[in-house]
């Protein structure tokens, strides 16, 4: 999976859709080897429910369905 492009939209708000059927908004501050950091993170739940996440997130690339970018 060729995730980590050189051209990756780093610190722009992004929606990070999971397979494991989660979904995280916030600022993708990072790549690290197999993972994003996102800052300022929220899990996004069903019926508009939106989750503050404190401190940094990592997901794990091998566990990233798709990514959108915000605005």
């Amino acid at each position: 999976m060729s995730l980590f492009g050189p051209r990756y939209p780093v610190l722009r708000k992004v929606v990070v859709n999971t397979k494991t059927e989660r979904a995280f908004r916030g600022v993708l501050w990072r790549r690290r080897e197999g993972y994003l950091v996102l800052k300022q993170a929220e899990l996004l739940r069903g019926k508009g429910e939106v989750v503050p996440m404190d401190g940094e997130l990592l997901i794990e690339a091998a566990n990233i369905d798709f990514v959108q970018v915000v605005g």
